[in-house]
């Protein structure tokens, strides 16, 4: 299942911006630098109907929360990638055991028609290309292999931040890359209490605007919002 990418990887990491998750500032969220935390992620699962016999990957794993729950509580087969050295070493010394890989969401190290579902936590919207992404889920998923996503996008009126959709330009490009929408839920509310715990926590939401490719807090985001949405990859 592992290909040969490793000659890719240092590349890759040279022409990404540093990853603002690995930030000191984060470091104490025990469920991971995501609104909805695991409450999500059990969601996510509730309605994959993932089980043992399924081979899971978490895009963006980070410090591989999502992956030793879906492991260590549901019982599934699981594997994360992620760019980030320092967040890949900081999971395998909380679980050595944890199946984390180095490696791009835009080329991954897994056979074609390969897994049974990906999960992106918060993180599609921080991939450099969006596009390269979802061809590259669509090659290892299997038939009517699952995609499951929870990220910001646009509620109202038109984006004009990089790589936040609204919703219409969500959908359409989801359809574009072969995939079928099975559930949309707008989950906001999980957005407003990250940043209020964040603000109360650090005093200001400085760190989050980074993520979104903002510099300072001079400019709100109008219609932000955060979803959960399930797609499956057609035949």
């Amino acid at each position: 299942m592992m290909g040969q990418h490793n000659d890719r990887i240092t590349t890759d990491l040279h022409e990404c911006s540093s990853n603002v998750f690995e930030n000191k500032i984060f470091a104490n969220m025990a469920e991971g630098a995501r609104p909805g935390g695991l409450e999500l992620t059990r969601r996510i699962i509730d309605y994959c109907n993932f089980d043992h016999r399924s081979i899971v990957v978490d895009m963006g794993c980070g410090t591989g929360t999502t992956v030793e729950y879906l492991r260590d509580v549901r019982g599934v087969y699981a594997l994360g990638v992620d760019l980030s050295t320092p967040l890949l070493q900081q999971g395998k010394e909380r679980k050595p055991d944890l199946r984390l890989i180095q490696s791009p969401g835009a080329d991954m190290p897994f056979a074609d028609h390969s897994i049974d579902g990906v999960l992106a936590e918060c993180s599609l919207s921080v991939m450099p290309d969006i596009s390269k992404v979802l061809i590259e889920i669509n090659r290892i998923l299997v038939s009517g292999g699952k995609l499951a996503i929870t990220d910001l996008y646009i509620r109202e009126g038109d984006s004009d931040v990089p790589n936040i959709m609204t919703h219409s330009e969500l959908f359409q490009t989801l359809q574009k890359h072969d995939f079928n929408i099975l559930i949309f839920e707008d989950q906001t509310v999980f957005l407003r209490e990250f940043v209020a715990s964040f603000i109360m926590e650090h005093g200001s939401i400085e760190g989050l605007w980074e993520c979104m490719g903002k510099k300072k807090l001079n400019n709100k985001i109008p219609g932000l919002g955060y979803y959960l949405l399930i797609a499956e990859k057609g035949s």
